[in-house]
């Protein structure tokens, strides 16, 4: 019965989310922007393969390409179409969900399998079909921070098997987004800590096991030294003989210029996470800050509820003698120091995508809790034997239906989830066609954007040429996002192709040194021209305002919230500009002569 109940609850968990995966190979998708960069380097995977990983908007790259390996195999299995990235994050997202559960089996049987997969199915029904399948690096490591959390609980219960497979994943959660790199340094330490002050209590092993157990380690340690190389030797080869992507990282940290989130407010974003029941990942809202669009701290003393219940539970657990749910919570609670310690080191604003991953370390946080109450609770209380038949049923039923309605909620979500960044698909799919037929065999090609898109919409363009066959190359600035092997600098471009936005779009169409290739609008020409002249006079009563900034963005498709503020400023004619504005920028596709 035991096993036939964790088969149900892993098909519960998992199953629901390799099904959001399977929706999606049915859409049609054309990514743009940081998905359709992903798509490029995934396809580079065999053939120039990446020695590091995602781009960051701050120049440089995280640490290492594993992500890239991740979905490499079901992109090629499948036959390299951009929906098959989707799929093969929620594969990936469903085997960690599985192998969390797995791991939590070994940790506390069914009781702890059922207690887990709830919490995994909530956490699941909480992200949406649309973050558990999304391939970008901020969302594809949440899972895996699960996963790793349960990794390094068994090695604190004196397990070793998995330390090689903790290092793996380990290596991809901090290769894929550095920000985990602060979660992960804090796990392992506290696991080898609690790891070494078990050993130092425990009784002297016998001869002979003492010889067993060295040749076990030393099998240990090897394994964990190939799999680390495996991992981090191409780090290392760009680091010698590439771009040094980690000295960029290192001295970009070390510089400190950027305004950080600070630890007040970081204090404040881990209280609006670890709050319950209104917590983010169960449901509860996820305010932003007006002006710069970042998340709103909570109060800290929002903290207090969450912290009192969590030392109550580790208490209870630590007069129960529950050793295991103990250092379970010691772990967890780490990670909520880390996360802090994160949180406050972020640069800029801490926008949502930056931040998911509480979501995960808060259902891991009341997990921890529940884990210890339940022990502390099964070891003080004793109930007659029917007494205890009947609540350990009622409990199994109660979390069953609970895993399976939750499950099929987030499965049935995934037929009508949406792509990443679904607005463009079509827009792309206007410009593609025309553009492929008329650029085919004029490569290699310069891609530039410019206008309200900026590079979205030429990222997407690279891929689909690429796609089609028609080389692309990159400004040896920009080299870094797309691979070394797409600098112009190494591979000279035949021609430019100019992927230009809002006004620019119609303006450029009497250039005589550009060649049309394609064209969307959402509007028809005759409204586009009105449009112009309305903008065209609006922009002159700004100019003479002195407002150049707000004329430059109602040209280029920019922010013009403050424009009906400005003395002289036509607001019945702004509002009318605005109204077609709201409709979507034209975008053109132009040729053009190399640079």
């Amino acid at each position: 019965m035991a096993w036939s109940l964790l088969a149900v609850a892993v098909a519960a968990v998992a199953l629901p989310v390799v099904l959001v995966g399977t929706a999606a190979l049915g859409d049609v998708w054309r990514p743009s922007g940081d998905w359709a960069v992903l798509a490029l380097r995934v396809s580079d995977v065999g053939n120039g393969s990446p020695l590091v990983g995602p781009y960051s908007r701050y120049g440089w790259n995280h640490p290492g390409p594993m992500l890239y390996w991740a979905l490499a195999g079901p992109y090629h299995l499948l036959g390299r179409e951009p929906v098959d990235l989707l799929f093969g994050t929620a594969l990936l997202n469903a085997l960690a969900f599985a192998g969390t559960l797995g791991l939590a089996w070994r940790r506390g049987r069914l009781p702890l399998v059922l207690l887990t997969g709830a919490t995994l199915a909530l956490l699941s029904q909480g992200l949406g079909p649309e973050v558990l399948r999304d391939p970008w690096n901020p969302y594809i490591t949440l899972a895996p921070v699960a996963l790793f959390a349960f990794l390094m609980w068994s090695v604190a219960d004196g397990e070793r098997w998995p330390v090689p497979i903790a290092a793996v994943v380990g290596s991809f959660l901090v290769q894929s987004h550095v920000g985990y790199a602060v979660l992960v340094i804090a796990m392992v330490t506290t696991t080898v800590a609690i790891v070494v002050l078990a050993r130092r209590g425990a009784n002297p092993e016998p001869p002979s096991d003492r010889l067993r157990h060295r040749r076990r380690r030393t099998g240990l340690v090897l394994a964990t030294a190939v799999a680390l190389g495996v991992c981090w030797g191409p780090v290392l080869v760009d680091q010698v003989a590439g771009s040094g992507n980690l000295t960029a990282m290192v001295e970009y940290f070390a510089g400190g210029d950027e305004t950080t989130v600070g630890v007040p407010d970081a204090v404040g974003l881990a209280a609006r996470n670890l709050t319950v029941p209104d917590a983010p990942w169960l449901g509860g809202d996820e305010p932003t800050v007006p002006d710069g669009g970042g998340l709103a701290p909570a109060s800290a003393t929002g903290l207090l509820p969450p912290v009192v219940a969590f030392g109550l539970a580790l208490e209870a657990a630590r007069r129960a003698g529950a050793g295991s749910a103990v250092r379970f919570q010691i772990l967890v609670g780490v990670s909520v120091l880390a996360g802090i310690v994160a949180t406050s080191r972020i640069t800029g604003e801490p926008y949502s995508y930056l931040l998911r991953w509480w979501w995960v370390v808060a259902a891991l946080f009341w997990l921890s809790i529940a884990w210890s109450a339940g022990n502390a609770a099964a070891r003080w209380i004793a109930l007659p034997r029917t007494a205890n038949r009947a609540v350990t049923w009622s409990a199994t039923a109660l979390a069953v239906a609970l895993l399976v309605n939750t499950g099929a909620t987030t499965a049935r979500a995934g037929s009508s989830a949406d792509v990443p960044d679904g607005s463009l698909t079509a827009i792309l799919g206007e410009l593609v066609e025309p553009t492929v037929g008329a650029l085919a065999g004029r490569g290699p090609l310069l891609v530039r954007a410019t206008g309200s898109v900026w590079g979205t919409a030429g990222d997407g363009i690279r891929l689909e040429l690429e796609r089609a066959g028609i080389p692309v190359v990159a400004d040896p600035d920009d080299a870094y996002r797309l691979g070394p092997q797409r600098s112009a600098e190494e591979r000279p471009a035949a021609h430019t192709l100019w992927v230009v936005s809002a006004d620019a779009a119609t303006a450029w169409q009497a250039r005589p040194e550009m060649e049309l290739v394609a064209a969307w609008d959402p509007v028809d020409p005759l409204t586009r021209a009105r449009y112009l002249v309305a903008v065209d006079s609006l922009q002159r009563q700004l100019i003479a305002a002195g407002e150049f900034d707000l004329a430059v963005n109602l040209a280029m498709g920019g922010d013009t919230r403050l424009a009906p503020e400005v003395p002289g400023v036509d607001v019945e004619l702004l509002a009318q500009v605005e109204e077609i504005r709201r409709k979507g920028d034209p975008i053109a596709l132009f040729l053009g002569p190399p640079v």
